[in-house]
C-alpha cells in the first residue's frame, strides 16, 4: 500500500502512545476544538503506564475525559510543546505546513519525538509530508519544553565525531542550549551551577561545553547569533538506542497551561506533591534543590523546572534529576523566586521563618527541613569557592554570583 503523506495542519485525529502503547486520541473537530480521550482498553488498566498524575483520581484509575478546549491543547500536551523563540523557530521552520500559534498543528508536525516516552501519531497511518517530496533537506522534527534556543541532537559515530539532528524520531540522545546575547556567559553559568549541584551530592545529567563549530546542518531557523560556547547535556528521558523513558513536569502534573507556569501552584505544592506521589525522603530531596536555588540565585525554577520520572514500566514516579540549574541573579539583580516560598518571592526574604511556613504548607517536618537547607548551605559554601567550574564564568557574571551566595549564607544562618 502506498504511504500518503499529509502537512500537520490536515490532520484531524491523533492517536497517543507511551512507547508503543495506545493511551488515547485527540480529535480536532471544527472550531478548532481539541478533544482527549482515553483508549478503552487503556482505561481498563486503571492508568499504568502512568501518562500523567493529574489524569489520575483520588481513589485510584483514570479521571474523567478533560472537556474539549478552544485552540489549545489539554495541559499536559500543551505542555509537551516548545514556547517563545523555540516554537517560533520551529513554526517558521514549518512554515506552510503548521499554522502560527496552533497547538494542534504543531503538536502533528513534532508529534513522533516529544518529551518522555509520549508519541503522537496520525490516526489513520498518514506520516507528516515527507521532506523529499519538496525536495527540501531534513526537517527538525523534535518538541522540546522551554523557551531557550536549543535542539535535540546524536553524536556522529564517523569519522566526523559532530552533532548533528537525529534522522530517526527519538535518536537525539543530547540537547544542546545555545548561548544568548542577552546573558553573557550563560553556558558557562548553567554548567557551572550543574558541577556545583553534582558536587554537593545532587542527581545531574551528564554535560559538556562543546564549539558551535562542532555541529553540523544546523537549520537556518534556529541559528543564533551570539559567540560562546554551547552546553551539551545528555538526556534522561533517553535510553539506549531509541529507547525512552517517560517524564512529565510539575505543570503537567499540576494540569497547568505553560502560560501559567510561574503562578500555577507555590513550592509547597510541589513538595506536598512529591511526598504523596514518591516518599517524604523525596520531597526532602526537592527542599535540597529548592535551598540550592535560594542559594545560588536562580529566579527562573517554575514549575516546567521541576519534573517526575517513570522509570522501568513506568508505573510509579521518581524525582527525575535536576536541571536547568544557572543564576539568574548577574543578569536581572533584582530577581526573585519564580514561586512562592513560604509566601515571598524575594531571595532575601527567605529566611528560616519562611522554610518554616513551607514546611508546615507542605505537611513536612520543620526540623527535616531546616536540617535540609542548613546542610546544602554548608555544602555549596564548602564546595562552590574552590570547584574548577566556576573559572570558566564570566568575571562579571561570577562576581555577581559569589556576592548573591555570600549575601544568603548570611541570611540562612540567621535564626
Amino acid at each position: 500500500m502506498t504511504q500518503s503523506y499529509l502537512a500537520p495542519s490536515a490532520f484531524k485525529s491523533l492517536d497517543v502512545f507511551l512507547n508503543t502503547l495506545k493511551v488515547g486520541t485527540i480529535v480536532r473537530t471544527p472550531g478548532d476544538f481539541n478533544a482527549f480521550s482515553f483508549d478503552p482498553a487503556y482505561r481498563l488498566t486503571g492508568g499504568v503506564p502512568v501518562l500523567s498524575l493529574s489524569f489520575r483520581s483520588a481513589t485510584g484509575g483514570l479521571r474523567k475525559d478533560p472537556q474539549p478546549m478552544v485552540g489549545v491543547l489539554p495541559a499536559f500536551f500543551a505542555n509537551l510543546l516548545p514556547e517563545d523563540k523555540l516554537r517560533a523557530a520551529l513554526e517558521k521552520h514549518h512554515a506552510g505546513d503548521v499554522r502560527p500559534g496552533n497547538d494542534f498543528d504543531l503538536l502533528a508536525a513534532l508529534g513522533a519525538d516529544l518529551p518522555g516516552a509520549v508519541r503522537v501519531l496520525a490516526t489513520d497511518g498518514s506520516e507528516i509530508r515527507a521532506p523529499h517530496e519538496e525536495g527540501a533537506l531534513t526537517k527538525a522534527r523534535f518538541s522540546l519544553a522551554g523557551v531557550h534556543m536549543k535542539l535535540s541532537v546524536m553524536k556522529n559515530a564517523g569519522k566526523s565525531r559532530g552533532l548533528t539532528l537525529p534522522l530517526v524520531a527519538g535518536e537525539g540522545q543530547y540537547i544542546a542550549k545555545f548561548p544568548s546575547t542577552a546573558f553573557p556567559g550563560v553556558s558557562e553559568n548553567e554548567y557551572a551551577n550543574l558541577a556545583l549541584a553534582e558536587a554537593i551530592g545532587m542527581d545531574v545529567p551528564e554535560r559538556e561545553l562543546v564549539e558551535r563549530s562542532d555541529f553540523e546542518g544546523i537549520p537556518k531557523d534556529f541559528q543564533t547569533f551570539a559567540d560562546g560556547k554551547v552546553l551539551l547535556t545528555k538526556r534522561f528521558d533517553r535510553g539506549a538506542g531509541t529507547r525512552r523513558v517517560h517524564i512529565e513536569d510539575m505543570a503537567q502534573v499540576f494540569g497547568v497551561h505553560p502560560s501559567r507556569k510561574y503562578e500555577g501552584a507555590a513550592y509547597h505544592d510541589i513538595a506536598a506533591a512529591i511526598a504523596t506521589a514518591v516518599s517524604p525522603a523525596a520531597a526532602l530531596e526537592f527542599v535540597r534543590r529548592l535551598a540550592l536555588a535560594v542559594i545560588t540565585g536562580n529566579g527562573d525554577m517554575h514549575l516546567k523546572n521541576w519534573s517526575l520520572i517513570y522509570p522501568g514500566e513506568g508505573a510509579a514516579p521518581e524525582l527525575a534529576p535536576v536541571y536547568d540549574l544557572l543564576s539568574t541573579v548577574p543578569y536581572s539583580p533584582a530577581d526573585s523566586l519564580a514561586l512562592s516560598l513560604g509566601g515571598e518571592k524575594s531571595f532575601k526574604a527567605i529566611t528560616a521563618a519562611r522554610w518554616k511556613r513551607f514546611a508546615n504548607r507542605a505537611r513536612l517536618p520543620e526540623s527535616g527541613v531546616l536540617l535540609a537547607v542548613s546542610e546544602t548551605l554548608e555544602r555549596v559554601n564548602a564546595s562552590w569557592w574552590t570547584l574548577p567550574e566556576r573559572t570558566l564564568i564570566p568575571k562579571r557574571v561570577l562576581s555577581r554570583i559569589d556576592g548573591h551566595i555570600k549575601t544568603m549564607t548570611t541570611t540562612l544562618s540567621v535564626d
